[in-house]
Parts: C-alpha cells; sequence; structure tokens
C-alpha cells in the first residue's frame, strides 16, 4: 500500500495536470508480430497521459451536466455511453481547462497533435494495461463468473454492478481497473486481427463499424471466453457494461531501439553454409591485381568503367533518361498510416507507367527516406487492391506496405511486361517494335532512372536516402536499377536467382538467348561489384537462391574491401522455399533502416 501512496504523490507533481491529475507513460518501444501480416514490426509510441482510472459518474456529471448511468454512485465509473458521448465529454472538457478540442465533430476524426484530451489508441492502451493485458484472469480484477453455466449468479453480479474505481490495487503504472469494471471505449476502428498502418504511434483502421472496446467489466466470464478482453461496439451504443478513459497526448517521443554492436548485428546476415569454402574460384576474378599483387580503388574504378561498358552492351539501347518525367495523379486513397496516390509516370515522352506513391500520414520538416519496389503490378507490394492484374492481400511480399510502415515513402512501380502489351509476350514484341536490341532488362534499368528522377524532384523525398526492395521478378529489377544508378543507396533483393544459370534469364522478357553470348565470365556477380560500396543483402530461400549464391557474395565482397566496406554486403537464407519469411521481411527493413541512417 505504501508504494501505492507514493505513486499517487509523484502523479501529484507532474507540471501542468489540471486537478484530475493524469498519470504519464513513458515512450516505448517493442517489436509484435503484426497479425494480418505474421512480420515482426518495431513499434514506438510517444509519452502520453492517461487517466488513473475510468471516468466516474461524477466527473462525467461535472462536465456534461447528467449522469446516464445504469448504476448510481458518484464514485462509480460512468457507464451507459457511447463512443460519441465520450469524445464529446473530452472536448467538453478540454474547453473547459483550456486545452485545445482535440476531435472534429460530427465526423469523430481526431487531431493527436493538439493538446486536449481524447480517447486512447488501442497501441496505447495495451502499453497502458501492463501485465493486466497479459493475464486470465487479471490478478485483483473486478470481473465476473467462472462458472458460464450458472445463469442466476451471472444475474445476481449484474444486480450489483460495478465496483467504485481504484477499489483493487493498481498495475505497475498505477492505473487501476485496466482489466475488469467496465470496459472502455477506445479510438480506433475495430479489425479482427491487429495489424499496423504505422510502426511509430499506430492507429486502427481508416473506416469501420464498429470502434475496440477493451479490458472486460463486472460481468465479463473468467473463462477461456474472454478473448482477450477485447471486442467491438458500434459508436453510437449505449451499454451499463462499458464506460471510458481519456488521454493527452504529451511532448516526449520514443526513439528507435538502439543498434546492435555491428559484429552482432551482422552475423545474421553472414552465416556462411557448413562446408563451403571461401572465396569463389568458379566465377571471374573481379580485381586485376598489378605487380605488387593488390589493387587501388583507382585501379578498380578503371575495372568498373569497362564493365559497365560490356554490361551496357548486353542491356542494348534504350529509352533515354527524362530529367523531368511527368506524373498524372489517377486516384487518391486514404488508409490510417498512409495517403497512397495512384498514378501515371512517364517513362518515355508517349508511354507511361502505373505507381503507387505512398506517404506517411504523419508530418514531417523533413525529407523523407524513399523505397522503390518494383514487382509486376502495385497491388501486392502495396497490400491493397488497386485495380492490376496481381492483388494479393497483404503479406510477406507487401514490402511498399512495410516501408510506409516505418515512416518512409514508399513506390510501387509496375513492370513493363503488364502494361507494353496485352501480355508478357506481346510486351516484348512492342518492345522490340519500338527500341529495337533494348533488352528487357534494359529496359525496366530505364524506367528505373525515369522513377529516380521522379523522386529526386519531390521536395519530400530526401535524395541521399533512397533504397530500392524487390522480391522474384522485382529483387531482379532491385538488382539491376542499382547496379546502374548510384542514387540507390541501398538494395534488398529477395530470391532474385543471383547467378545466370540460378533463374530464368534467357527468358525474353529478361536477356533471350542472347546472354549466351556475353565474354566468358560474364555473371551478376559483377554487377553486385558495381553497386559496391552501396550496401546489398541477398535474401534466399533455396528455391532460386541456395548454399551456391554465397560465392557470389563473396566474390563481390573482395571489391567491397577495396573501398573499406566488407560489412555492406550481405546475404540471409531463411531455408523455406521462394517467399520470404517474416523475420526475413523484418530483417530486410532493419538493413535498410541501418544502412539509410548512415546517410
Amino acid at each position: 500500500m505504501k508504494k501505492c501512496w507514493l505513486f499517487a504523490i509523484a502523479t501529484l507533481l507532474v507540471p501542468g495536470l489540471g486537478a484530475r491529475d493524469l498519470v504519464r507513460i513513458p515512450a516505448h518501444t517493442s517489436t509484435v508480430s503484426d497479425e494480418r501480416t505474421g512480420i515482426p514490426v518495431t513499434i514506438r509510441i510517444d509519452e502520453f497521459l492517461i487517466s488513473p482510472t475510468e471516468i466516474t459518474a461524477a466527473e462525467y456529471r461535472a462536465v456534461m451536466g447528467s449522469d446516464p448511468s445504469v448504476y448510481s454512485g458518484g464514485n462509480l465509473p460512468v457507464e451507459n455511453v457511447s463512443w460519441w458521448d465520450a469524445i464529446r465529454y473530452c472536448n467538453a472538457r478540454s474547453v473547459r481547462e483550456g486545452l485545445e478540442p482535440v476531435y472534429e465533430l460530427p465526423s469523430g476524426r481526431c487531431n493527436r497533435r493538439r493538446n486536449g484530451y481524447r480517447l486512447p489508441t488501442e497501441a496505447e492502451w495495451l502499453l497502458a494495461s501492463g501485465d493486466d493485458a497479459k493475464s486470465e484472469p487479471a490478478r485483483n480484477a473486478v470481473l465476473g463468473v467462472r462458472d458460464t453455466k450458472d445463469l442466476p449468479a451471472l444475474m445476481e453480479i449484474v444486480k450489483r454492478g460495478p465496483s467504485p474505481v481504484a477499489s483493487r490495487e493498481p498495475n505497475q503504472w498505477g492505473l487501476y481497473d485496466m482489466a475488469g469494471n467496465v470496459w472502455g471505449w477506445c479510438e480506433d476502428w475495430f479489425d479482427s486481427v491487429i495489424s499496423y498502418s504505422l510502426a511509430h504511434n499506430p492507429e486502427g483502421p481508416s473506416r469501420g463499424i464498429a470502434r475496440v472496446v477493451r479490458g472486460g467489466s463486472f460481468a465479463s466470464s473468467i473463462s477461456g471466453w474472454t478473448k482477450g478482453y477485447r471486442t467491438s461496439m458500434e459508436p453510437e451504443r449505449r451499454s451499463r457494461y462499458t464506460g471510458f478513459r481519456v488521454c493527452r497526448t504529451a511532448t516526449g517521443a520514443a526513439s528507435r531501439p538502439p543498434l546492435e554492436p555491428e559484429a552482432k548485428w551482422l552475423q545474421a546476415y553472414n552465416n556462411r553454409p557448413a562446408g563451403l569454402a571461401n572465396g569463389a574460384s568458379a566465377l571471374s576474378p573481379l580485381l586485376r591485381a598489378g605487380k605488387d599483387a593488390t589493387v587501388s580503388l583507382a585501379q578498380w574504378r578503371e575495372q568498373a568503367e569497362a564493365l559497365r561498358t560490356k554490361w551496357g552492351g548486353l542491356l542494348g539501347t534504350c529509352p533515354a533518361q527524362i530529367p523531368r518525367p511527368a506524373f498524372r495523379p489517377i486516384e487518391v486513397v486514404h488508409e490510417p498510416g498512409y495517403t497512397g496516390t495512384l498514378g501515371s509516370l512517364q517513362m518515355e515522352p508517349d508511354s507511361s507507367e502505373d505507381v503507387f506513391v505512398m506517404v506517411p500520414n504523419r508530418p514531417s520538416h523533413l525529407p523523407r527516406p524513399v523505397v522503390i519496389v518494383p514487382f509486376y503490378d502495385v497491388d501486392a507490394s502495396a497490400g491493397k487492391n488497386m485495380g492490376g492484374r496481381r492483388f494479393t492481400p497483404p503479406g510477406v511480399r507487401s514490402f511498399a506496405l512495410d516501408a510506409v510502415q516505418q515512416g518512409w515513402i514508399a513506390i510501387a512501380v509496375r513492370w513493363f511486361g503488364e502494361s507494353y502489351g496485352e501480355s508478357y509476350t506481346e510486351a516484348v514484341a512492342n518492345l522490340a517494335l519500338r527500341h529495337p536490341g533494348c533488352s528487357g532488362l534494359g529496359k525496366w534499368v530505364a524506367d528505373s532512372h525515369q522513377v529516380i528522377n521522379y523522386l529526386v524532384n519531390r521536395p519530400d523525398v530526401d535524395p541521399a536516402r533512397i533504397a530500392i526492395m524487390g522480391h522474384s521478378l522485382g529483387g531482379k529489377m532491385a538488382l539491376y536499377a542499382a547496379a546502374f544508378d548510384e542514387r540507390i543507396r541501398v538494395t534488398v533483393a529477395s530470391e532474385p536467382g543471383i547467378g545466370f544459370n540460378q533463374s530464368n534469364y534467357d527468358d525474353f522478357w529478361y536477356f533471350g538467348k542472347d546472354f549466351l553470348k556475353a565474354a566468358s565470365g560474364t555473371d551478376q556477380h559483377e554487377l553486385l561489384a558495381l553497386i559496391a560500396p552501396r550496401a546489398f543483402l541477398l535474401i534466399g530461400g533455396d528455391h532460386y537462391d541456395g548454399n551456391n549464391s554465397w560465392s557470389y557474395i563473396d566474390a563481390a565482397r573482395e571489391v567491397y574491401r577495396v573501398y573499406g566496406a566488407s560489412q555492406r554486403i550481405g546475404y540471409l537464407n531463411h531455408h523455406t522455399g521462394h517467399s520470404p519469411t517474416p523475420e526475413a521481411v523484418w530483417r530486410s527493413m532493419t538493413w535498410i533502416q541501418r544502412f539509410l541512417d548512415s546517410y
């Protein structure tokens, strides 16, 4: 009990609070699993203030002039209030205390940057509930019966009603009744799974039918039917079992988790397969040493220029760069974490390609990093049906959605094979008619230049922090774009088939049979070398990229060493097939963050 009194005294001394003191919950960072995609997401929640108890009937009456509760008593929690009643209380109390009202009525839109009262988001509620959210039943909670077959016992509890607030011990934050007594309204629209559209101060879906209600009530069963004391109600509905508590936005900000020591962090990206020798004897050497058996940086750059010339011949003569390509918006969509603009981006003077630009909704006074995500169409990368041919629900291939969760701008880019003709064959035929000698990958490299030219002309993009990430076809596109555009600083390629003999590069939408005519020893370890010293991560799954792919990383690492940057190239093999695992996607995002932050 002494501990509780000390905590109460501490909250009274927090400056800047009104007579009804709130508890300060410090900024917090944790890694959780997104229930929709299964991908780990590092969630950051800024410092916020929350009422130590549910709002009481007396407090509600003092602000609103009436008490709608079924159960009378000034120190009982107010109940029988709708979500709309709760936010009207928040605005009225803000005005009463000289704070900025947070809610826009009648839309219910919340401006969390204002300093007035509001409902907690579900993420804030989970943080504030602490141990109460992890135990079923929560210790000391005002909850209902264990026996779900005894209706008279339940009705006796319903007749008795809730307990006065703070009648049980608080949790570790000093908050009372986070489990039990009455359910609490949350800010978020309800989704059956907890998914994160933003990793920083996450919010729920942008629309819905019902709002989230958390915590359970005095009538809630203490059994396996509780479903984590998470449910939902339509926002206009009132119930004797549901009340609310209030929050306010504070000024503290959650920092990113501290970086692991370099050697420990890099280990996950450099687990050499057992029995695989160092070196890459099966591949042509990248460094041609002089008399002293060493290669200087100047010598390598001269050799690199020869490689670019050779590969330029393989790619062919393709459309020229457009310094400021035109962008025509087609549709704007508003999601809780981002605003997406589907648009047509000029790739040639008379030809455009669909892109989907996803910008985090939170304002930023600085230009943001950007992640380019090429794939067949924009839909799968964004995890959103935008009318393309290849929509799949959010999952492990929704790289653009993962990137915007991190607070970066993401741009999903459609491949020319989906648009240049009715199908891949017609697209390739049209390419040959329009640009004789231009390979399919050469066309993509030309298109990638236009994407970057567009991005660097946007005032909200940091041109020094551009990354690219792709899977399968998109992995090939990421590799080739980075090799021929030094503005790309970080690259992640998932299961591209890093060697010519590991995938279908002889299909004519890539190179066709012409790549067989390349000079002896030509292979894609040379492209990895051209990317050095910029960061490159290969993700394998033993479908296209297995143990043999380490030889390509080993070969290119020799060039990275010339730059003193051997830690900037890595390989992570999840050994589970073609699709990346949630952990592989999470580690890819961590790779991008670490190396973008170095610029």
